[in-house]
């Protein structure tokens, strides 16, 4: 009797352990089918001969109306790309040999055909150290793939810049050149002409193609290739020509108060052109016996306009002079770039000279000349 009774206690502790081992695997089946269901990821659970027990919603949404993932190979599936089916099977076989597989990117086709890159993990599923099944565990890195994509794209396009700046800066460098080569045999012409007004147009031609150089030669130095520090121009300009009249301005005083503004170069050219004519004039006539003077430039810009005066003490312009239909060829090239740069001149004859030029940035993609 007491043998029969020790038989039956370890019958019902063996009922309860196989209860118990039941309910936790119940447990394990109900979680595995929630996370299965919930997963954003596609999941594999795979036998030990591969076949596939289970997949997550993920996969089921991959696969054709036909086709049912459970009892099947990886290959019948026809999600994995061709090309990287070989590395899921080589993966899971080392898996049952014991060995940690590396995360890796492969490709999974959707119905439609549509690629899907992932990230895949691979892992053993153990009870009692024992393996049991194989869990394939891919993410979608799409996102991060058109990151990828975005980043080499930006960098491949902050290099095309780079080159087109590079390129506009090398043509403003041989432009500069250009001009100054033009300017220089300007120069050397005048030397061997007799005729003084042959001469002086040459001399002038000279001050103006130096005058474009200049532009060419800022925007080459600066980090912006389309605008220029005006202000600075000025005084460089200013400065080249005293230094080209030595003789005609030693008794003279040049006072500039300009400001520093930025300026396009379709206004910075016409604009330059006329600063050079206006003040070669003042330099060259407004003190002919080359009694001492002062020359004053100002640049600045009000709420609406820039505005550039060039204004001298000197003998000032003839009384009698019509600037509206003067034959000077230096008044009548300012009056057409003001005309193209729809500015306004207004001109004092009170004491000296004084030429003040209101304008605005010259709006067309070109210059016009």
């Amino acid at each position: 009797m007491a043998r029969n009774k020790t038989v039956l206690d370890e019958n019902l502790n063996r009922i309860e352990e196989l209860e118990e081992q039941n309910r936790k695997i119940k447990g394990e089946i109900t979680l595995k089918n929630q996370i299965f269901s919930i997963s954003p990821d596609y999941l594999f659970f795979l036998g030990l001969d591969g076949k596939i027990i289970d997949v997550s919603r993920q996969v089921k949404e991959l696969l054709k109306p036909d086709i049912e993932a459970a009892n099947c190979k990886l290959s019948q599936l026809n999600i994995i790309h061709i090309k990287d089916l070989h590395k899921f099977i080589k993966s899971v076989n080392s898996i049952l040999n014991g060995e940690n597989i590396k995360p890796f990117q492969s490709i999974f086709l959707a119905p439609d055909s549509e690629s899907i890159p992932v990230n895949v993990q691979i892992y053993p599923v153990k009870s009692d150290d024992e393996i049991v099944g194989i869990l394939i565990y891919a993410t979608d890195i799409t996102s991060d793939v058109l990151l990828e994509e975005l980043v080499q794209e930006s960098s491949l396009l902050h290099k095309a810049v780079a080159d087109k700046e590079m390129l506009v800066r090398e043509i403003h460098h041989r432009t500069k050149n250009n001009l100054m080569i033009m300017a220089s045999l300007f120069s050397l012409t005048s030397g061997d002409i007799e005729d003084e007004d042959a001469k002086a147009i040459f001399t002038q031609a000279h001050s103006r193609v130096k005058s474009m150089a200049l532009i060419h030669e800022k925007l080459y130095r600066s980090s912006d290739l389309k605008y220029i520090n005006f202000g600075d121009y000025i005084r460089n300009l200013a400065g080249d020509l005293f230094n080209s009249f030595l003789i005609e301005s030693e008794n003279l005083q040049l006072i500039m108060e300009v400001e520093d503004l930025k300026m396009h170069i379709n206004t910075a050219i016409p604009i330059g052109l006329i600063l050079n004519e206006l003040l070669t004039n003042s330099i060259k006539y407004a003190f002919p016996n080359r009694e001492p003077g002062k020359i004053h430039i100002t640049f600045y810009k009000n709420t609406s306009h820039y505005v550039m005066t060039v204004a001298d003490d000197g003998v000032g312009l003839p009384p009698d002079l019509d600037i509206d239909h003067c034959d000077s060829l230096g008044l009548q090239l300012v009056k057409n770039l003001i005309e193209q740069i729809q500015g306004e001149m207004i001109v004092n004859h009170d004491s000296g000279t004084e030429i003040t030029i209101y304008f605005n940035e010259y709006d067309k993609s070109t210059p016009q000349f």
